[in-house]
């Protein structure tokens, strides 16, 4: 495995671990940050119960639609993330002649 590779790999298995400590992390990756800042402040009040939860739970439905959206459309994503995102890959199957 070239260095390059191996850097990427590391990269991606660290923030792997760390996305399984903290699991918002998930939430809030892949958006501008006005969006994760939202979804952030909403969870931090529906974690401490400080919002109904039948009305966070539906805002942060819709900021998490909005985050999927903004990624999705990004500048920053090239053509072939998002042809793999229009055309996904369906399960494996390896057979046997």
């Amino acid at each position: 495995m070239s260095q390059s590779k191996y850097n990427t790999y590391q990269q991606a298995s660290l923030s792997q671990k760390v996305s399984a400590q903290i699991p918002l992390l998930k939430k809030l990756s892949g958006s501008d940050p006005e969006l994760s800042d939202s979804i952030a402040v909403l969870s931090y009040l529906k974690e401490n119960r400080m919002m109904n939860t039948k009305d966070t739970d539906f805002i942060l439905g819709l900021l998490d639609v909005l985050r999927l959206s903004h990624f999705a459309t990004s500048e920053k994503i090239n053509e072939i993330t998002k042809l793999g995102f229009m055309l996904p890959k369906g399960e494996s199957i390896i057979s046997e002649y």
